[in-house]
């Protein structure tokens, strides 16, 4: 049985105050596999990310919900309660949601490409990303590898997600 908890985080930092710079933060909340709160040095509050270009499935979204208490699990084991580097796209840094856009890293490992490279999530494509030609080659080859949600979600469900 699945235990959806609702937890109250202190006030959200407001993006406009942003330093668009690479810097160390500290994952005090994992969301679901691509949405992290964050709290940045030397700002007061949350801040609310998600990982760019990539996108797992969240709570009851259209399509389904296929794998995302996995996708969820795996990013929480990875960065819950660690600090870890963030770095920022040429392009977007915030979403249509106010969410901060970004890359991390843990231990010079990149936290995007393992998500997606684990099977937990795959590229949407249609918005700009850096590193998106990269990040896709890692998708194809957990496509054709069946890994996590290519081998365990219905095809119903795959259909859904973006075409290689």
């Amino acid at each position: 049985m699945l235990t959806i908890v609702s937890v109250g985080l202190e006030a959200y930092g407001s993006v406009s105050d942003a330093d668009f710079t690479r810097q160390t933060a500290h994952v005090v909340w994992v969301f679901d596999g691509d949405t992290i709160v964050v709290t940045l040095p030397g700002k007061s509050g949350n801040y609310e990310a998600n990982l760019m270009a990539v996108d797992a499935a969240g709570w009851g979204e259209d399509g389904g919900s296929c794998y995302a208490l996995e996708a969820a699990e795996f990013l929480r084991s990875l960065i819950f309660d660690k600090d870890i580097v963030i770095t920022w796209d040429s392009a977007d840094k915030i979403d249509r949601r106010g969410r901060l856009l970004v890359y991390a890293e843990i231990d010079g490992k990149d936290v995007n490409a393992d998500v997606i490279r684990r099977g937990n999530a795959w590229v949407p494509r249609k918005y700009p990303a850096d590193k998106k030609a990269e990040y896709i080659e890692i998708e194809r080859v957990a496509r054709e590898s069946k890994i996590g949600l290519w081998e365990t979600c219905p095809e119903r469900y795959l259909k859904h997600r973006p075409p290689m």
